[in-house]
């Protein structure tokens, strides 16, 4: 998932520029990955970033606007709005309902593979490979590190007695 930022470039407007750089620190602080698209340069990106706000606001946005992969999260106001309210990361739609995105999108992988299994007894064998899959990746770390500390214990070196 990569957020994008639409900004315009070319604009006069002080209010503009400082909005877009408000949000462009916010996520280079952050670690966020992001795209930053430039409606100046990009006729396409512009009618897009264009019809997706007008769908969701009902009016003309200004940039700058963001959106999560081709999901539109909001302008600089929202944006405002979930930093006063320390929620960023729900804005950017990193986390849904205090979960992470990645850990939800992966159970929506699991859902569809059950779904795809052509018998109840398919489903339950690829619910349970997952469930294996999840449950084993902690120990292998844990067996790692055990072997790594093993390996960087020092043995006694013998001495010759006279």
């Amino acid at each position: 998932m990569v957020i994008k930022l639409y900004i315009s470039s070319e604009s006069a407007n002080k209010t503009i520029k400082k909005k877009q750089q408000t949000i462009l620190d916010r996520l280079t602080t952050r670690g966020v990955p992001f795209d930053v698209i430039d409606i100046c340069s990009d006729v396409e990106a512009k009618k897009f970033m264009q019809e997706k706000c007008a769908l969701k606001t009902g009016k003309t946005p200004l940039p700058p606007q963001v959106f999560s992969d081709e999901e539109y999260c909001g302008d600089f106001e929202k944006f405002e709005e979930y930093q006063e309210d320390n929620n960023l990361d729900v804005f950017f739609k990193l986390v849904t309902n205090g979960v992470d995105a990645e850990a939800e999108k992966t159970d929506e992988e699991k859902e569809v593979n059950v779904e795809k299994a052509e018998t109840p007894e398919k489903a339950k064998v690829v619910e349970e490979d997952h469930e294996k899959e999840d449950a084993e990746e902690p120990a292998e770390k844990i067996e790692e590190t055990s072997e790594e500390a093993a390996d960087t214990k020092e043995e006694p070196v013998p001495t010759e007695s006279a």
